[in-house]
């Protein structure tokens, strides 16, 4: 079995976490707070996250489909693992839905989308082949890099004298109530709900015992770096246009303009997009195979990945036609509320009350 070790799996949960929530304004519907949305939404997923942990902690050696039966029973437990799969893949081909509409509509205007939403996936067939320690390495590498250039950005955004904090002002000027519809749902599960795919990974790691400091760091190093992208994004459009906008946070690199010989940093953006939405899409990719492996008792898991791998392609181009359908009709108001709260929350809370009370009745029996 191939091993991850804590810093590989601390870069993993990371850019997953990140995933092309970086491109997006996250909460953008609050308006100039939206900041407030990323910050507490960082809080509520993080103990979401400990959540799954815990459960991790209370089934040993087992993964996210494994406990369901575990706890369960075959006939209750089975079928409620095998909607996880099933929801990976969906989010996976909803991810390749964003690559379809962000790219014409940011850097290849003119290229059939069919063309790069292919080629991005078959990329990401061939590491599937070469397995998990092997994208953990890639991490390793990438992360810092990331976060040189994501610090360059904001340097020569200040330098570019378009920020302007009194756009922030007044903070909360429509209440509470804004705020925490953002906060509640989607922004729990939109990035920390989605966080339970990695628990088909857990048991490769090396150290299962700082799972639960790594996956804590994570969120809250992912929190912190939206929370900043969503603060430059406000203080340089306004909270007018930050809220109309679909990719502010991929817009700020076009503000760059220092002298005459620094503009418009859209390859940073290139960078960000493709790394953080393969690292996603691959580790959704990568949970659903092995959750349908280990619910099949298939014994080579590379022959699901072909065939996985032009689903979620179907998948992309299938599940909504226009961004305004993806995001707002399919995305808020069918998967969020009907799909993710329910998996993401829902399951897991009444699996760790089940798993708590039958590990207290057991301790109680042995102790008698």
């Amino acid at each position: 079995m191939e091993r991850i070790s804590n810093y590989q799996l601390f870069t993993l949960t990371f850019l997953f976490q990140t995933g092309t929530t970086i491109i997006f304004g996250f909460g953008a519907s609050a308006g100039r707070d939206a900041w407030i949305v990323v910050l507490l939404s960082s809080v509520f997923g993080t103990l979401i996250t400990i959540m799954y942990v815990l459960l991790m902690k209370m089934n040993p050696g087992l993964t996210l489909v494994q406990w369901f039966p575990e706890q369960f029973g075959r006939w209750i437990g089975t079928p409620i693992a095998w909607l996880y799969p099933l929801i990976f893949l969906f989010d996976a081909g909803r991810i390749v839905g964003d690559l379809r509409d962000l790219i014409p509509a940011t850097l290849l205007p003119t290229t059939p989308p069919i063309i790069f939403t292919s080629l991005f996936l078959l990329v990401i067939l061939y590491n599937l082949f070469l397995g998990i320690e092997n994208l953990a390495r890639a991490g390793e590498v990438l992360v810092p890099i990331l976060f040189l250039l994501f610090s360059i950005e904001t340097i020569l955004l200040f330098s570019s004298k378009v920020i302007h904090f009194n756009y922030l002002l007044p903070i909360l000027n429509r209440g509470w109530e804004p705020v925490l519809k953002n906060v509640y749902p989607e922004g729990v599960a939109q990035t920390y709900g989605e966080t339970i795919a990695l628990a088909m990974i857990w048991t490769q790691a090396k150290d299962p015992k700082k799972i639960m400091k790594i996956t804590i760091y994570s969120s809250i190093l992912s929190g912190l770096l939206l929370a900043i992208a969503v603060v430059l994004a406000v203080t340089i459009f306004g909270e007018d246009l930050f809220e109309r906008s679909i990719y502010p946070l991929f817009s700020l690199l076009g503000i760059v303009s220092v002298g005459n010989f620094i503009n418009n940093l859209d390859p940073f953006g290139v960078l960000y997009l493709t790394t953080t939405a393969f690292f996603k899409i691959y580790i959704k990719i990568f949970a659903a195979i092995k959750a349908i492996q280990q619910l099949t008792n298939i014994h080579d898991h590379r022959k699901l990945i072909i065939p996985v791998v032009i689903l979620v392609l179907y998948l992309g181009f299938s599940i909504s036609t226009n961004i305004a359908e993806h995001i707002y009709g399919v995305a808020l108001l069918i998967v969020t509320p009907y799909v993710w709260v329910p998996l993401f929350l829902i399951f897991p809370m009444i699996l760790l009350i089940v798993t708590w009370g039958k590990t207290e009745y057991l301790k109680g029996k042995n102790y008698k």
